[in-house]
């Protein structure tokens, strides 16, 4: 044996088993990277999609482009932040659970239109700061969009304060990508669930699932009513229409007095602030649609002067309306407390909700304790009639300050208290109905306030979209995927000084480098001995 050569040896066979070791590592990581599945050993299952999403996208009939615009860096609010992080991690599930349809992921700047290739050409895309689904049948959906708007000018009169960061949480919020909202001990609301996956399996099967014909919504016209192609930025309802298409229904107007029966494909009529009395050939066109036909009917009426002193209450409604089990008076409902007026808007405050029991419509609004802003309000209660199939609930009311003014075109300003014909408040102000059997689907809602719905509050005021949104859900039955878990956000905070700080910084430093150097002496120390 050569001894001289022993040490090299020995280096050279170390050499060898680093390549060996080395190359198998590689190996192993190219085979398991083209193996596609995966096993979570997580307690609460947090890497892997639920069963229920797993057997609703076997209904995908289409592949289906997710395409992000938004730019992720270090700029972006920490609740956007946030939002693509956990989205990452729960397209990344669906990427690979994929199977018979793709689900392709993309991220694009769209300041650099190269980016734009392929399939992508015939999307059209345009909308920054957005996650949208595309499908090649021509169908998409936009499930979250971020306005990145700067801070508004603290010393602005005009309009309310709001910084960058609370612009991007209004927008989370809306999306509904988050639920359960707490307050943090900085007075930040934070998220405690995340339901991402329940709100991408819904955009999935309405982009890509099965085809069906879309129901339609009608707005009622020939009464002065409002109408859903109106873009007034104040009194408009264009907004109110958006929130119907984005369940997928489409929106035209119908004039009741000129048909024999609601068309087959409607699925909801709609009755805008009007100002007319409906015939009675309307009245049976509507009770007919909700008996017969599981057809569903949104109100939004005001208090109106010009009708008040008719003999036919509630612009002709309010036979039909008492069989649905709910009752309007032709009364106004009024508030002399300041306090539940804005400043600046004059807009009326409602934020008095149900004390027990409340309903799926209204229950999240009630925890986050929302203001909805409307104008002048009129008294809309349920009521129990007995051998009813309908049965009813009341969802908002005025303030325990306000009453209920009879005869309200004749009284002086500010009105004194008539104890005999007037109702204490709270009075309630929305209400819905629905029948109590499950083979007839039928769905009333009544909101005594239009401007509730009108583009100036919902664009402004996240509590009346919120509000909007629920109840056109509750009447078009979005509830196939309410058994798709939310998955439990961790919440970690860190909190130290600037002295801590450089404390921690320095030792993150100094003891890595004494580590190593120690090392450096002890190898040092051998070779000497």
């Amino acid at each position: 044996m050569d001894f001289k050569k022993s040490r090299r040896n020995r280096k050279l066979d170390s050499w060898i088993i680093i390549v060996l070791l080395s190359s198998l590592a590689l190996s192993l990581n190219f085979i398991i990277s083209k193996v596609n599945s995966n096993i979570d050993l997580t307690p609460d299952k947090k890497f892997i999609l639920s069963r229920e999403t797993l057997a609703l996208l076997n209904k995908m009939e289409d592949s289906i482009d997710i395409v992000i615009t938004i730019k992720n860096n270090n700029d972006l609010p920490k609740i956007v932040q946030k939002l693509l992080s956990d989205l990452d991690i729960l397209l990344l599930k669906f990427k690979q659970e994929s199977t018979k349809h793709p689900i392709n992921i993309y991220r694009l700047n769209l300041d650099s239109p190269k980016n734009i290739t392929g399939s992508l050409l015939g999307y059209n895309i345009s909308n920054e700061n957005a996650i949208t689904l595309y499908s090649p049948r021509g169908t998409q959906k936009t499930i979250f969009r971020f306005e990145d708007k700067q801070s508004a000018n603290p010393y602005d009169l005009t309009q309310t304060f709001k910084s960058r960061d609370s612009h991007a949480r209004q927008a989370i919020w809306q999306s509904e990508l988050y639920e359960d909202w707490t307050e943090t001990g900085r007075g930040v609301l934070e998220p405690n669930f995340f339901r991402g996956e329940q709100v991408l399996v819904e955009a999935i099967l309405e982009v890509a699932g099965p085809k069906e014909e879309k129901k339609v919504v009608y707005f009622t016209r020939g009464h002065g009513e409002a109408s859903p192609t109106d873009f007034d930025s104040e009194s408009g309802f264009s907004e109110f229409r958006r929130i119907f298409e984005e369940s997928n229904l489409n929106v035209t107007t119908l004039d009741l007095s000129l048909v024999d029966t609601v068309p087959k494909n409607a699925k909801m009529i709609v009755i805008a602030h009007p100002k007319g009395i409906f015939l009675d050939k309307e009245v049976a066109n509507l009770r007919n649609f909700v008996l017969n036909e599981n057809g569903s009917v949104l109100l939004c009426i005001d208090p109106v002067s010009e009708i008040s002193v008719i003999d036919r209450p509630v612009f002709g409604l309010r036979n039909v309306l008492k069989e649905w089990g709910i009752r309007c008076h032709d009364m106004l409902v009024y508030d002399s407390n300041t306090q539940n007026y804005d400043y600046f808007s004059g807009a009326y405050y409602l934020s008095t909700y149900p004390t027990s029991r409340p309903h799926q419509i209204i229950k999240p609004l009630m925890e986050q304790e929302f203001r909805i802003f409307g104008s002048r309000c009129r008294p809309v209660e349920s009521i129990q009639n007995k051998g009813s199939i309908f049965q009813s609930s009341e969802l908002l009311y005025s303030s325990r300050d306000s009453w209920a003014l009879s005869g309200w075109p004749n009284r002086k300003n500010p009105p004194q208290k008539n104890n005999l014909l007037d109702i204490d408040g709270p009075i309630p102000v929305v209400a819905i109905s629905e029948t109590k059997f499950k083979t007839k689907k039928s769905k009333i809602a009544v909101v005594g306030c239009s401007t509730i719905f009108s583009n100036q509050n919902l664009k402004r005021n996240s509590g009346n979209k919120y509000l909007g949104r629920n109840i056109v859900r509750w009447i078009n039955e979005n509830s196939a995927y309410l058994n798709i878990p939310p998955t439990k956000i961790n919440q970690y905070t860190l909190s130290m000084t600037d002295k801590d700080f450089k404390k921690m910084t320095y030792l993150s430093i100094l003891v890595p480098a004494f580590v190593v150097a120690l090392g450096f002496f002890v190898s040092w120390l051998r070779k000497e001995l």
